[in-house]
């Protein structure tokens, strides 16, 4: 099963105003979403960045029919009232649609073909190919800029197998990953990742761990 993942970026100059946005999606917009067929459920990502604080939306779907019944005719732009406006300083409207292979693609002695299973799917595509004890190790398939985000309680690693990654952290800097370069990010560090191209990634973390960030 492919779980779409819809996911929109927007700014608020304050926690205040963080706080009034966060109230309004409860109170006005989840109720909405509840009531289509084929909503799975909802994160919403909120990161302090230098007094204003960045919000990633991010809506879980069964499908693209569920997303138009939602979002109307024009699905890559995000449905955003005006009384949310009202109280973000910033929105990035365009909206990103991650693919999201539900459960293990590969059971255990499977013989796993990565770079077929790359080749088959475009970014934004993340799939968990096998577990590995209490971990799994997933397939990304990537291309641009995700949101910042941290993994309060799980580290994450990273292994590129084509393709360039960048990793910026919170007042850190950034790192840059060639192929077959490697990093693991500790739990609470805030963290985002570019992909300036095309580019397939491993990734190995607790199975718990949601890929659009916790």
């Amino acid at each position: 099963m492919i779980v779409i993942a819809r996911r929109w970026t927007a700014r608020a100059d304050g926690s205040e105003q963080a706080d009034a946005y966060l109230e309004h999606f409860e109170r006005t917009v989840k109720p909405r979403l509840e009531g289509i067929d084929g909503f799975l459920g909802a994160t919403i990502e909120r990161v302090n960045d230098n007094g204003s604080v960045e919000i990633a939306v991010v809506t879980r779907w069964a499908s693209m029919e569920a997303i138009r019944a939602f979002a109307g005719g024009d699905v890559d732009l995000a449905v955003v009232e005006p009384e949310a406006r009202a109280v973000l300083s910033q929105v990035d409207a365009t909206v990103r649609h991650i693919e999201l292979a539900d459960g293990v693609r590969f059971d255990h002695l499977e013989v796993i073909d990565i770079p077929a299973e790359a080749a088959a799917h475009e970014p934004w595509f993340n799939e968990t190919l096998t577990s590995v004890n209490d971990a799994v190790v997933r397939l990304g398939v990537i291309e641009g800029d995700f949101h910042w985000h941290r993994h309060d309680d799980q580290d994450e690693f990273f292994l590129v197998l084509d393709g360039e990654l960048l990793i910026d952290i919170e007042g850190a800097g950034t790192l840059m990953l060639g192929e077959r370069q490697a990093c693991s990010v500790p739990r609470g560090v805030v963290h985002r990742t570019r992909a300036p191209g095309r580019t397939t990634i491993l990734m190995v973390e607790a199975a718990g761990v949601m890929p659009v960030g916790d």
